[in-house]
C-alpha cells in the first residue's frame, strides 16, 4: 500500500497546511504539483521546512510562478520530478512542471511540454505503474475548465496520457477547476489550492492499482 497526498498551488500560503499535519505525517509521500510560491526562494524553503517537520518524503514540480532557481534547488535536494522520475514503492512518479504561456516565468510551448513528457518516462521499466505529476492540466476535462466553460489545458499532455495511460495524472494551475475526471483509464485530479478549495488529493495505491482516490476536505 502506498498513500499520497497531493497539493498544487500553495502560493506561499504554508499555514494552510497546518490543519492536515497529521494526514501529511501518515502519508507515504507528499507531492507538490507546482506553484509552491509566487517566485520567492525563501518562501519555498519555508514551505519545504514546514513539510519536512511532518514528512520527509516530498516530491515536486515547479509551476509557472516558480523559477529556474527553485528547480535547481529541488534537484539538489533530491525532490525534483520535472522531466524525470523517481521510484516509490513499486511506482514511478513522473513529472512535468511549468505551464503553457501565462503569468510567471516558468512557461513553455506545447512542443516543449511534449519533449519534457518523453524525458519524464525515459528509462521507466515498462512494468512499473506510472503516476504523472503536472502543473498544467491536460485539455478537455473538468480539471482545465474555466468558469465560462472554456478548456485551457495542454493538447500534447492529453495525447500523451491517451497513449501512456498512467494510473493517475495529478495537476493544478486552474484554481477553480476542482475535480476528478478521466481520460481513458487515467484518472485526472485537480484538488485546487488548499487555501481556496478547502481540499487536497488523497490516493491509496495497492499492487499497481488505485484503491482509493479522493478529494478530501480540510477539517479545521
Amino acid at each position: 500500500m502506498t498513500t499520497l497526498i497531493v497539493l498544487p498551488d500553495i502560493h506561499d500560503k504554508t499555514d494552510a497546511l497546518k490543519p492536515i499535519a497529521r494526514e501529511i505525517a501518515r502519508a507515504d509521500a507528499v507531492v507538490l504539483a507546482g506553484d509552491m510560491t509566487n517566485g520567492n526562494m525563501q518562501h519555498l524553503q519555508r514551505l519545504l521546512n514546514t513539510l519536512e517537520e511532518y514528512n520527509e518524503h516530498i516530491y515536486a514540480v515547479p509551476g509557472n510562478m516558480d523559477t529556474d532557481a527553485m528547480l535547481a534547488y529541488l534537484a539538489r535536494e533530491g525532490l525534483n520530478l520535472h522531466r524525470t522520475w523517481q521510484p516509490l514503492a513499486g511506482l514511478a512518479l513522473c513529472g512535468v512542471g511549468g505551464a503553457l504561456p501565462y503569468a510567471g516565468r516558468f512557461v513553455f510551448s506545447e512542443d516543449e511540454i511534449g519533449t519534457f513528457l518523453e524525458d519524464a518516462i525515459h528509462d521507466v521499466p515498462p512494468t512499473l505503474p506510472k503516476i504523472l505529476v503536472c502543473h498544467q492540466p491536460p485539455y478537455g476535462t473538468r480539471c482545465d475548465q474555466l468558469p465560462d466553460g472554456q478548456h485551457v489545458g495542454s493538447h500534447v499532455l492529453r495525447t500523451f496520457i491517451e497513449r501512456v495511460q498512467p494510473l493517475i495524472c495529478f495537476c493544478g494551475h486552474i484554481h477553480n477547476a476542482v475535480a476528478i475526471d478521466q481520460i481513458g483509464q487515467t484518472a485526472i485530479v485537480n484538488p485546487g489550492p488548499i487555501w481556496e478549495s478547502g481540499c487536497y488529493a488523497f490516493a491509496d495505491i495497492q499492487a499497481g492499482a488505485v484503491k482509493t482516490l479522493e478529494l478530501r476536505q480540510v477539517i479545521a
